[in-house]
């Protein structure tokens, strides 16, 4: 009411003054309240009106107002001075980071000193050498660390690695022009050696031929030797064509690695006739056919010993001189026995693709011969005499290794070995009989004693009608002697390893004694007395009588060899 009384003095003196009714407005605007300490204090009132409104006090909350103290209080609204702080260590420096190679785990503040291995080599990242770190590239740097691909492996920048490149003669010139060589080699090109008539003539040296021969045979390579002569003139006569005509040929092959020889043997008799062997004998057996390819059959036997005789080797007789052939001579005699170079009329030189030929004819002789060499020094590579008018011919040529697989196939049909005896003999009395033989000089399979047996049989008629052998005794030759009876004598075998060396070798002897019982003989009219009693070998490894499949030996080839041989070889005669 006090309030509105005043603004009543205020506004009748401005009514009577003539005021407007703004400024009546703004006259009771003047009014609010004027305290500064009031919640609504107005600092545009000029006259305070009573309004003034004051809140109740707030309390004051005492505290540590400090929010990096350890007891700061978000609630204290006056700091009391009790604010307390963590107590600040020392920090502990090094390398905070754990990638780094000398993290140190135990650290509190990066002092900047970390330092790293990225490739975890042992090599610090600041030390590290880029380079080339393969040993086997040309460019290698042995101080690199880090390899950064730049490794060379091509020296000679041709686009070949080095690994890769074949040293060789790149001279198309050359006889062992190589195309597919990479890296020439000059020094390794062979040029063609054209040989000269004083050449051949030294080559035709007695000398220079023969050990031209016996170097043939400690080659490993193959040689084939072939013989062909006319048959009779009856029969020549008899026939229209030229088929009539007897030949044998040889190959052989030496293998001295692996210890194994190969040896084939065609004998052909009227051209349409043939016998053929082929033989594979190595240090732990032997292959061999009889036949052709399409009738003959391979066939494995063992042989504990391995054989090679060079059929070109020269042969003592008892005088200590070469032996002499008590054969005919054959037409390459004629070359042999009548200097060489001056038996033809001619000879005609050429040269071909590295091999020298010599071509000569003796027309007073009717004969043809040819003489291939290859290398230089030259090496004879095939010889042939012939006949120009006739069929005789013989021939020796040296063959690729291609021509034979030497290998021993173990899984072939199993025969047995040959017993080659000589010097058979049988001894009877009114009260004994004794079998013996020995092994001859030709026998050439050497098989372990526990393999063979010698076996005392006998063979009759059953009622069928059919042929049984009953086994009276046996005995393994490795048990040297045994002694049995039966119902009328008493049996004795023993088998003699005269060289001692457990294998059945040429020398070797057996017997077989057949004594009558002493007691208690049996009758005179005993039919078992008069058995017709035979004395076999048994091959226990073959499961057969020894000599089951007819084979000649392998000597008995190598000696066909040496007789062909050594008729080309007459000129080594003295």
């Amino acid at each position: 009411m006090k309030s509105q009384f005043i603004v009543a003095l205020l506004i009748v003196p401005c009514i009577l003054a003539g005021c407007t009714e703004s400024e009546i407005d703004a006259t009771d605007g003047a009014l609010g309240c004027t305290y500064s300490d009031a919640d609504n204090y107005n600092s545009s009132a000029l006259v305070d009106d009573g309004s003034c409104i004051y809140s109740e006090p707030t309390e004051t909350v005492l505290g540590c107002t400090y929010s990096q103290a350890l007891n700061y209080n978000q609630d204290a609204s006056e700091d009391d001075g009790s604010c307390r702080y963590p107590v600040v260590e020392d920090p502990i420096l090094g390398c905070t980071y754990s990638d780094a190679y000398n993290y140190e785990m135990n650290a509190t503040e990066d002092d900047g000193t970390c330092i790293y291995d990225s490739d975890g080599d042992g090599i610090i990242d600041d030390f590290e050498e880029a380079g080339c770190t393969d040993s086997s590239a040309n460019n290698h740097n042995s101080s690199s660390t880090d390899d950064d691909g730049s490794c060379d492996y091509d020296d000679d920048d041709d686009g070949v690695y080095d690994w890769a490149e074949k040293e060789g003669c790149l001279d198309a010139n050359a006889t062992n022009y190589d195309a597919s060589a990479t890296d020439d080699n000059q020094t390794m090109c062979e040029y063609p050696y054209v040989m000269n008539i004083a050449d051949l003539e030294d080559f035709l040296d007695e000398e220079v031929l023969e050990s031209s021969f016996v170097g043939l045979g400690n080659d490993s390579a193959f040689i084939r030797v072939i013989e062909v002569t006319e048959s009779s003139e009856e029969e020549l006569m008899e026939s229209d064509n030229n088929a009539n005509t007897t030949a044998v040929e040889v190959i052989l092959g030496h293998d001295p690695i692996n210890e194994i020889v190969y040896s084939s043997m065609v004998i052909r008799i009227m051209g349409d006739i043939s016998m053929e062997q082929t033989t594979v004998q190595g240090a732990d057996g032997i292959n061999y056919r009889i036949g052709n390819s399409n009738s003959g059959s391979w066939y494995y036997a063992r042989d504990e010993v391995y054989h090679y005789e060079n059929p070109f080797e020269e042969e003592d007789d008892d005088d200590g001189g070469a032996s002499e052939d008590d054969e005919e001579d054959s037409i390459c005699d004629e070359f042999f026995d009548n200097d060489p170079f001056n038996w033809p009329d001619n000879w005609t030189l050429s040269h071909d693709n590295g091999i020298n030929k010599a071509e000569g004819r003796s027309e007073s002789r009717g004969l043809d011969a040819a003489l291939e060499l290859v290398g230089n020094p030259p090496r004879l590579s095939h010889f042939e005499i012939s006949q120009f008018n006739g069929m005789a011919r013989c021939s020796i040529a040296v063959l690729d290794l291609s021509v034979a697989d030497l290998a021993i196939d173990t899984n072939l049909p199993r025969t047995s070995m040959t017993m080659k005896l000589e010097n058979e003999f049988q001894d009877e009395s009114s009260s004994t009989k004794t079998w013996s033989a020995d092994l001859s000089d030709e026998h050439f399979e050497e098989v372990n004693l526990t393999e063979i047996e010698i076996r005392v049989t006998y063979t009759e008629s059953n009622d069928d009608g059919e042929q049984v052998t009953h086994v009276v005794d046996s005995m393994k030759l490795s048990e040297q002697t045994s002694t049995y009876t039966d119902q009328c004598f008493q049996w004795t075998l023993s088998w003699a390893d005269n060289d001692n060396d457990g294998y059945t070798s040429s020398g070797d002897a057996y017997s077989v004694t057949r004594t009558d019982r002493v007691i208690d003989p049996c009758p005179e009219e005993d039919e078992y007395r008069y058995k017709d009693f035979q004395i076999v070998f048994f091959d226990l490894w073959a499961d057969m009588p020894t000599g089951g499949v007819f084979t000649p030996g392998f000597d008995y080839i190598v000696a066909i060899m040496a007789i062909l041989a050594s008729s080309i070889i007459t000129g080594r005669r003295d």
